[in-house]
């Protein structure tokens, strides 16, 4: 009883080491909303209104809570679930307006993704160890930070294995239900569950429990994301739509901006390289990699590696296929991994507390675009003439004295594109850049874009017009009195191979470069924005 009663206290310590960390820097933009998914959530949740009934709620076509009925939200693709919950407790709590609702959003997905500590240690029947590495990976907290629906999504998938590993049928049908009202992408779940109803073995077991499980699930999603249907049960023909699109904008022959990125990226290979290095870390990989060989014939651990393998080949053989696209198969590779306490488990545990505090660096300083706004501001006279690349953030933030050019390098390289470029940077002063959305896609696809990856390779070597003044970085690591930024790890940045860069920076210490990693990975919260002064000297 001691024991047991000791590893609730664990537990609970481990709870708020979890959600300690995922709050920490929660306003890690510095109100300016940096994050363009979760600004369109944000957006979103601001203008929809609590309806004034019930029925006014299941009125798909004049109900003020669905997006739809806005002009502005004609494509909205999210579940509605996270926005609901988020919108109606703003309402009550005082805090519907643009500036908190982001910080109520990522308040609540913090708290959702810190409930997984607590579903693996039931799920991992009382285990320590997964609830506590969980609680230090990096992918996780740094979603946790993010109002999306990615961390809702996660924790209700978590919670529906764990039930289900109970028996517990009808509490799960309502998880797998919130789960789907959150993302629709849930449904890639619907194998896993059928397992766990199969393993019943016998046939009466398993109609009755489908004959329950169905309409449960399909209710749930029905109440919290009803504006997928027009009426009980058929679905809006916008929705369906807005899904066609959505997937139009992976096409390869497409100009949709963000996925140009994807172009020089191998599926499935290059998600496996953003969990081991990135968002789950080499130590964990490798006890994950070790411990499939003692799998045996435990049920919980065959179904989660199916689980594993299934959101691998599905979701990373799609063109775009991003880290967060994974995050429901972090709490199993780490349950598997540490299943079986490893023997070396006190090293890997330092070097991943190690880790997190690193990545917690970049939540401890202003955001780098904001540095730089403020050295834009403090360094650039009003009367020049600065640009910004479109489709990214454009600097400085808030009210601008300058004269700002948006350069079109994403639009397909005709002529008339470099003409009206051309022009532009006749009239530029500075090029300033705040990521690298542009310059770390564009030249990797020169048969796509020979101009532009030509402009970029040229402007990296200085061979153009203007030459590299500021670099302004806030990678993982940790601040030193040394005087200096010391920046260890490969780089994206055209024709630089180097694994070492010294730099004068504004918080000096020593730092790892996540360059190149998933785009989403780095320009949300701690992009590396560059100032290029335009020169009169020109190495050709």
């Amino acid at each position: 009883m001691k024991k047991l009663s000791d590893n609730k206290l664990t537990i609970l310590i481990i709870f708020f080491l979890a959600f300690s960390v995922r709050l920490y820097g929660l306003n890690w933009d510095q109100d300016n909303h940096l994050h363009p998914d979760e600004r369109f959530l944000t957006m979103v949740t601001n203008d929809i209104k609590l309806p004034s009934s019930v029925f006014e709620y299941f009125q798909s076509s004049s109900s003020p809570l669905n997006p739809y009925n806005y002009p502005q939200y004609q494509f909205f693709v999210y579940g509605t679930f996270p926005i609901f919950l988020t919108k109606t407790l703003a309402v009550v709590i005082g805090m519907d307006n643009y500036q908190h609702l982001v910080i109520l959003g990522r308040f609540l997905s913090a708290l959702f993704d810190s409930t997984n500590i607590i579903l693996l240690y039931y799920l991992s029947r009382k285990r320590i160890l997964p609830s506590l590495f969980y609680a230090l990976t990096i992918l996780p907290i740094q979603l946790s930070h993010f109002f999306a629906v990615d961390t809702f999504l996660t924790t209700f998938i978590l919670a529906t294995f764990t039930l289900l590993s109970y028996n517990l049928f009808i509490p799960a049908a309502i998880t797998f239900g919130l789960a789907l009202s959150s993302k629709i992408s849930a449904i890639i779940f619907a194998p896993i569950f059928l397992l766990f109803i199969v393993k019943q073995k016998r046939l009466s077991a398993i109609l009755r429990i489908i004959f329950y499980v169905l309409p449960i699930t399909l209710l749930v999603f029905r109440i919290f994301n009803p504006y997928v249907f027009t009426s009980f049960f058929n679905l809006s023909p916008l929705f369906i739509e807005n899904l066609e699109t959505l997937k139009s904008f992976s096409d390869p022959s497409g100009w949709f901006p963000p996925a140009v990125q994807w172009l020089s990226k191998t599926p499935s290979i290059f998600p496996l390289q953003n969990i081991v290095f990135f968002g789950l870390g080499l130590p964990i990989t490798i006890l994950f990699l070790v411990s499939l060989r003692r799998l045996r014939d435990n049920f919980l651990l065959w179904t989660s590696l199916l689980w594993i393998v299934l959101v691998l080949v599905t979701q990373g053989s799609q063109m775009a296929h991003t880290m967060r696209y994974f995050l429901p198969v972090y709490p199993f590779i780490v349950l598997i991994a540490f299943w079986h306490r490893p023997s070396f488990v006190r090293p890997v545990l330092i070097f991943q507390f190690v880790i997190t505090l690193s990545f917690l660096t970049i939540y401890s300083v202003p955001h780098s675009r904001v540095q730089a706004s403020n050295w834009i501001l403090a360094h650039i006279s009003s009367r020049s003439v600065i640009s910004s690349e479109y489709w990214d953030d454009p600097l400085p933030l808030g009210h601008s004295p300058y004269k700002s050019l948006s350069l079109p390098f994403y639009d397909p390289d005709t002529p008339e594109k470099w003409q009206k470029i051309d022009q532009q940077l006749s009239e530029v002063d500075y090029l300033i850049m705040s990521s690298n959305r542009l310059w770390g896609s564009i030249p990797l696809v020169p048969d796509k874009y020979p101009i532009a990856s030509r402009f970029y390779q040229d402007l990296f070597r200085g061979r153009q017009s203007f030459q590299k003044l500021v670099e302004i970085n806030s990678y993982p690591g940790f601040r030193l009195p040394i005087g200096k930024c010391y920046y260890f790890g490969p780089t994206d940045m055209p024709g630089d191979k180097s694994w070492l860069s010294v730099n004068t920076c504004n918080y000096p210490g020593i730092y790892f470069r996540d360059d190149v990693a998933e785009e989403a990975f780095t320009v949300y919260d701690h992009p590396k924005v560059l100032i290029f002064k335009k020169s009169l000297h020109t190495d050709l």
